[in-house]
């Protein structure tokens, strides 16, 4: 290949790098997602900005949602994959500095699962919503989600979620300002 013709490739190499989803990783801690195709600019400004409003109405257990765009910023007027991560997990924080506090596994895990309910929930909103499809993996279970719902993938990841919290999703939500109350100085 003449040397030359490098600076000309690289609009397509560029191009290439983004014509696919970006890799899910396997975060045991975290529950993360992204869209299975480009999504229209206009759905993605409107999913960002539920996002936010979202974190700001229902206070995260360990930090808010943040959505992502792959192939441009969100805003810039093209298509785009989407892609985020829940962190499920809080384990210890630190309330001052140099203080540190230990969260109770039970409750880690109660507020793990009400936290992953609430973004499948929101996950299959927008694709009910902006006709969408998304990937979601937490360690190595993989799921989809589609506006028909959940596929078997997704609730079993939910189903093992609830295992280890001992709650139902009614029972997970439910406990969810009690420990928010127990653990406020985490904020």
């Amino acid at each position: 290949m003449d040397p030359s013709s490098l600076p000309r490739l690289l609009p397509l190499v560029a191009m290439l790098a983004c014509s696919r989803p970006p890799a899910l990783n396997g975060d045991a801690r975290a529950l993360v997602y992204r869209s299975r195709s480009k999504v229209p600019d206009t759905a993605a400004r409107q999913m960002a900005a539920a996002a936010d409003g979202d974190a700001r109405r229902r206070a995260p257990w360990r930090e808010p949602n943040h959505l992502h765009a792959a192939g441009g910023p969100i805003g810039d007027g093209r298509d785009k994959y989407l892609f985020g991560e829940t962190q499920l997990y809080l384990g210890e924080y630190e309330p001052e500095p140099g203080k540190f506090r230990e969260v109770e596994p039970q409750d880690d895990a109660a507020m793990a699962y009400a936290d992953a309910l609430f973004t499948v929930q929101q996950l299959q909103r927008w694709a009910q919503r902006h006709d969408i499809a998304w990937d979601v993996q937490l360690g190595r279970a993989r799921g989809r989600i589609t506006a028909s719902g959940t596929d078997s993938a997704a609730r079993s990841l939910l189903s093992d979620l609830s295992r280890k919290s001992g709650l139902s999703a009614e029972e997970a939500e439910m406990h969810r300002p009690r420990l928010d109350e127990k653990y406020r100085d985490r904020r």
